[in-house]
């Protein structure tokens, strides 16, 4: 029965079976721990007779939970029921539920969810009286933050209390420090009691709360200690603090505890997992007894060996090292003698290469029979990732399945039904209006789109206006006025049912009647339904939880979602399919694949360049041990990284290439060398390189020809707004500079800057010298002019725009904000007025290469010494320290005023108005070169007509993120 305990030696069986008393299992990569655990608790119960709700094993995911229980009630006979097998979020909650009233909780208690919790602190944000982390710009750009500040204050069991002693404690040593700590403790204080004024409980409550019941009643905490005569924990590696000292005071006094885990795979710090707990565990159990699992039932030795190697480097922050014990796998599996080499670095010259040798190299293996579709993965770091080896196995026929961790509101298909229920509920949406024309069943050409955009703007139209008058506009095809009219009358139609109707009907009626599904095959895109069918189960459960709904309170539900950053449940109804599986790593764990594809395995890519936490839980307050000290997360993208190469069964593609369309050409990871492996140059072979590119497009010459490309009408001049666009992400500046889709003009914050730089200007106006500015009168008319600070405020009162602010209290803020702005401005002018003003808000076009660049400068000034100072206003929180990025804008400034006036620019300079604050800097020559050559490359790849996504933290200030599937959440 017990079929794993024949790979182990007798003394580890006696360990396993017989053993009392604390036992840490050591699992190494695809060892089967799994099942030893299951065999410890069969052991249990079938032949010590033990009860099953006498043993409690605790896990970390509902999947593993699941998998657990699956296998424990094939093992044990019919009749053994109630295994407390749990997640350690379940059997709090399942605590709980029966003894809240002990600590004074309601047992109805709601477990609250990321969306609910965002709204919750956004409803009551006046409560929190923040004055540090005051957000003006956007009032809740910041509360994803904090909420990931207050789950890592409970993954340490920090409560309010606590938090709010630390933050005194120092009191007059660093007033503005002492004053940020202080506000973090009062918002952690006004958060926990908003969530039990409102019988709320969120997911770290659930521990804190079970701790703080079994420390406070030791008469509960006795009853659990006497009930479960052993404890055992999967996946202890991926616990967290509160977790592991709920495991201790419960195994108390008898210590009945096995922990199963590896250190090496410990990948989940992101979630508050503590690698520390493992790595202590035997310094708490000083008596345990270890189990060393090493037989590996996965891959070849070969993967196995690469991987030891490699995973060395994390010495000695290892358990292997700490505990003198040998991990190093060896391989049980038998593999066919006649096999590749197991483990290759592939390096291209450019991604596209990449690419194809992936897809490639995956349809010459399926044909060659050497394994079945669901036997290739394409491993990845990051999502964005994904997308081109999406576009390229599709392209080649191969069925694919992109398992993201990204949830239903990215799905294409979804983000298609939301833009067309928006436009329902609001007919001058325009983003959603452009991806709605993007549908293949009202799609209208980027030609034409372009066209309308030009004719509403000159009009004043939105762009729903020019689809209305769409017979008065030239230039537009006779398909594109086909496809629009049967919008128009789609939305006619449907606007009927929206006051009548349920969501979910005008959802059903819109995927009858526009034929959304049309294009899709049941067998091929299983995928695509079960995504539709998904919204619909979300739209049916909304409608439950609040009857009498109307189209309007579905779309300010999904907008809050959306805000909050939620990604929407997704359930993988064909993870299982016969499909090439391109994942994450993270996602990879605990799966295996005959061929692994580990792909863009260059420097800053994997290992990606650390980033701390936004706001920091004090050093004191922070209870697990460092493991790693500084070098914790360069060892954390390590121990990822044994996790991708250990999936691998049979053979490990790893590649990578040079060109990604960055400045730089990409060096191979430093992990390739750390593994001992040789680059192997893949575009230098010429065979190889023709295949890719020759031939590969000669055998397919005779395919059915796709429809060509659209060819978009592109800018021929770019501002340094346009080149920074581009930059961030080129998707961006498609829609915003070359389809021209209308974004919102209301922004706060860009009203608020808009009427500054007005005032100053008109402020400074009577000073600007103009052409005349070689004269040396300027000073002497300064002194005619008399600037006096009334004079700014009358101006400041003319330039209000009062529109554009989400209420009254916004509004007022910011008026106030720019009275306070003007008063600081005009103090400071009286002091440090300068001699002389060159020019105000300069337009200028000049030439970089043939490539025509346009702006307008704030302000020029005359130093003392004859050179020049370009000053740019900034509205936004100063920066002391500028990085190349930031001086991007002033370097390109300077670039045109030097070919411009033949006159030295010695100074460049950021007025921050907020504080009267200026950031200055002298650009150096190398700036100078690379910003020519990076305008210059960026221009070229703007006008080949290519633009990739680029998600980063940019996109959740973006304003096409409604309809952008590849948005970061």
């Amino acid at each position: 029965m017990f079929d794993s305990l024949q790979k182990l030696n007798s003394r580890q069986q006696e360990a396993v079976l017989h053993g009392a008393g604390p036992l840490l299992i050591v699992a190494g990569a695809g060892t089967g721990k799994t099942t030893v655990l299951i065999n410890r608790l069969a052991y249990l119960v079938l032949e010590k007779g033990l009860s099953t709700e006498e043993i409690l094993l605790l896990t970390f995911t509902e999947k593993s939970a699941g998998e657990l229980e699956e296998r424990a009630d094939k093992l044990l006979p019919y009749g053994y029921v109630d295994l407390w097998i749990h997640t350690f979020h379940g059997f709090c909650e399942r605590i709980l539920r029966e003894h809240a009233l002990d600590i004074g909780l309601s047992a109805d208690f709601k477990l609250i969810s990321a969306t609910e919790q965002w709204i919750l602190i956004k409803k009551n944000l006046s409560r929190f009286n923040l004055d540090y982390y005051r957000p003006l710009g956007n009032p809740t750009k910041f509360i994803s933050e904090l909420l990931r500040h207050f789950s890592r204050l409970k993954d340490e069991n920090v409560s309010a209390a606590d938090y709010l002693k630390e933050a005194n404690k120092n009191i007059g040593e660093d007033d503005l420090e002492n004053k940020r700590l202080q506000e973090l403790a009062g918002a952690y204080k006004v958060y926990n009691e908003l969530l039990l004024e409102n019988n709320y409980l969120d997911f770290g409550d659930l521990i804190v709360f079970t701790l703080k019941l079994f420390k406070t009643r030791s008469n509960i905490l006795r009853i659990y200690q006497q009930q479960f005569k052993y404890i055992m924990v999967d996946e202890f590696q991926d616990t967290n603090f509160a977790q592991y000292e709920l495991v201790k005071i419960l195994a108390e006094p008898d210590n009945n505890l096995t922990v199963v885990g590896d250190d090496d795979q410990s990948i989940y710090k992101f979630r508050g997992a503590s690698l520390s707990n493992i790595m202590q565990f035997k310094d708490d159990y000083p008596k345990a007894k270890e189990i060393v699992l090493i037989d590996n039932y996965r891959s070849r030795q070969e993967i196995l060996d690469y991987a030891y190697t490699f995973i060395k480097h994390n010495n000695p922050n290892r358990l292997e090292e700490k505990l003198k014990i040998n991990k190093q796998l060896v391989s049980s599996a038998v593999f066919s003698e006649s096999l590749s080499p197991a483990v290759r670095y592939l390096q291209f010259d450019r991604g596209e290469e990449e690419v194809s040798f992936v897809a490639s190299q995956i349809a010459d293996l399926y044909q060659q029979q050497k394994g079945d579709w669901l036997d290739f993965a394409i491993l990845v770091r990051a999502n964005d990732t994904a997308d081109s080896y999406v576009k390229e196995l599709t392209r080649l026929g191969i069925p694919n399945q992109f398992v993201s961790l990204k949830g239903l509101y990215y799905k294409p298909i979804i983000l298609d039904c939301l833009a067309y229920l928006r436009l329902l509920d609001n007919y001058h949406e325009s983003s959603a209006l452009f991806r709605v024309l993007s549908m293949p069943s009202f799609k209208v050409s980027h030609l034409d789109l372009i066209t309308i955009n030009k004719f509403a703007k000159r009009k004043v139209w939105s762009l729903f206006e020019a689809l209305k008058n769409i017979t008065s506009i030239p230039g537009v095809s006779s398909s594109a006025r086909e496809n629009i009219a049967k919008l128009l009358a789609l939305l006619d139609k449907h606007s009927l049912l929206v006051a009548a109707c349920e969501p979910s009907k005008i959802f059903l009626r819109f995927a009858y009647d526009s034929g959304l599904i049309a294009d899709y095959d049941f067998d091929r895109d299983q995928e695509i339904f079960s995504y539709l069918n998904q919204f619909y189960q979300k739209i049916k459960k909304f409608e439950d939880t609040l009857p009498s709904s109307r189209l309007s309170d579905f779309m300010q539900l999904m907008d809050l979602e959306l805000e909050a950053g939620e990604v929407g449940s997704l359930r993988l109804d064909f993870s299982d399919n016969d499909t090439v599986k391109i994942m994450t790593v993270h996602a990879a764990k605990g799966l295996e694949f005959k061929y692994t594809f580990l792909v863009n395995i260059v420097d800053k890519k994997f290992p990606t360049i650390s980033r701390s936490e936004k706001i920091n839980i004090p050093d004191s307050l922070v209870k697990e041990k460092n493991v790693g000290g500084k070098e914790a997360h360069i060892e954390e993208e390590r121990r990822l990284f044994y996790v991708a190469v250990t999936r691998a069964k049979e053979e490990l593609f790893i590649t990578g290439a040079k060109d990604y369309g960055g400045a730089r050409e990409k060096k191979p990871s430093p992990f390739i060398e750390e593994m001992g492996l040789a680059v192997f140059e893949a575009s230098a072979d010429k065979d190889f390189s023709s295949k890719l590119e020759f031939l590969r497009d000669l055998e397919r010459i005779n395919e059915p020809q796709k429809a060509p490309v659209e060819k978009l009408v592109l800018p021929d001049k770019f501002s340094f707004s346009q080149l920074a666009a581009f930059s961030n992400c080129p998707l961006q500046y498609k829609f915003a500079f070359v389809l021209k889709i209308p974004a919102p003009s209301d922004k706060a914050s860009l009203i608020f800057g808009r009427v500054l730089h007005n005032v100053l200007h008109d402020f400074l106006e009577p000073l600007e010298g103009g052409n005349q500015a070689f004269q040396k009168s300027l000073f002497a008319s300064k002194e005619k002019v008399k600037l006096t600070g009334e004079k700014l405020l009358e101006l400041y009162e003319t330039r209000w725009q009062a529109d554009g602010y989400n209420d009254k209290e916004e509004r007022a803020k910011y008026y106030q904000r720019g009275k306070d702005i003007l008063n600081k401005f005009w103090a400071n002018w009286q002091e440090e007025a300068p001699e002389e003003i060159l020019f105000l808000e300069k337009n200028f076009t000049f030439k970089i290469g043939d490539g025509i660049i346009k702006g307008a400068i704030d302000r020029v000034d005359r130093l003392a010494d004859g050179s020049l100072e370009i000053i740019d206003y900034k509205t936004g929180n100063p920066k002391e320290k500028l990085e190349y990025v930031d001086k991007r804008q002033l370097i390109l400034y300077k670039i045109f005023l030097e070919e411009f006036l033949n006159v030295k620019v010695s100074l460049l300079s950021y007025y921050y108005l907020e504080g009267t604050y200026k950031t200055s800097f002298v650009a150096k020559d190398k700036d100078i070169e690379k910003l020519r050559l990076e305008v210059l490359k960026e221009i070229v790849q703007i006008r080949q007509g290519n633009f990739p996504p680029n998600p980063t933290e940019l996109c959740k200030y973006c304003d096409f993120r409604g309809i952008c599937q590849w948005r970061l959440k």
